[in-house]
């Protein structure tokens, strides 16, 4: 397992990361809408002053817990992918980590099954930082040379789409099944594949 990702550059500032520790824990014990940053502060050990010092709302605290927490979800893809066989080609296994990675993360997925349209909103507000954490993933999974064959464009793309069609497959139901690894690789073969851009499909991997 990767060393877990801080938020911040160098030495984290410890009291931020006991608030998002004590903020993920509540989140994950009461759904993010039971918790009030009372809970929060108790749990940290800290006043509510100290948290406002860093985090102008509850809304901003969730999206810093959101952000961190996504940082160590494609940390943990990467490495999932850079130390385990592929069992098809790197587009589609890029895909089927980012789904199962996700989904064993408790938080995270039970905020997508009790809060559809929380989880919407902060996908909308994080779509650069997801896409250029999914980017920096991909450098690390492809073969050595291949970034640089596709070019910063079309990994820019990748990971985009990668991110699109992960939304789809968590928020919307589906006819075709997704809930095994095997399964969620079909769904990639047979829906996500055919919408990269040419440059892609035409460099297998």
């Amino acid at each position: 397992m990767p060393e877990r990702v801080s938020r911040g550059q160098g030495m984290p500032d410890p009291a931020t990361e006991a608030i998002l520790d004590a903020a993920l824990v509540e989140f994950d014990q009461h759904g993010i809408r039971r918790v009030a940053l009372d809970d929060v502060a108790r749990r940290a050990g800290v006043s509510r002053t100290t948290i406002y010092r860093r985090f102008a709302n509850k809304n901003d605290l969730v999206s810093a817990v959101v952000d961190r927490e996504n940082a160590q979800l494609f940390a943990d893809i990467a490495e999932e992918l850079k130390t385990k066989r592929p069992q098809s080609n790197y587009y589609v296994e890029a895909f089927t980590q980012a789904i199962l990675c996700s989904r064993r993360h408790r938080v995270l997925n039970r905020m997508v099954h009790d809060e559809p349209a929380l989880t919407l909103e902060l996908a909308r507000r994080h779509y650069a930082a997801a896409v250029h954490r999914i980017e920096a993933a991909l450098q690390v999974i492809f073969p050595p040379g291949f970034a640089e064959l596709i070019g910063p464009l079309a990994v820019h793309e990748l990971a985009d789409s990668i991110w699109r069609y992960a939304m789809m497959v968590t928020l919307l139901p589906s006819s075709d099944p997704v809930e095994t690894a095997d399964e969620i690789r079909a769904f990639a073969n047979k829906h996500f594949l055919p919408s990269l851009p040419e440059v892609l499909r035409a460099v297998p991997v």
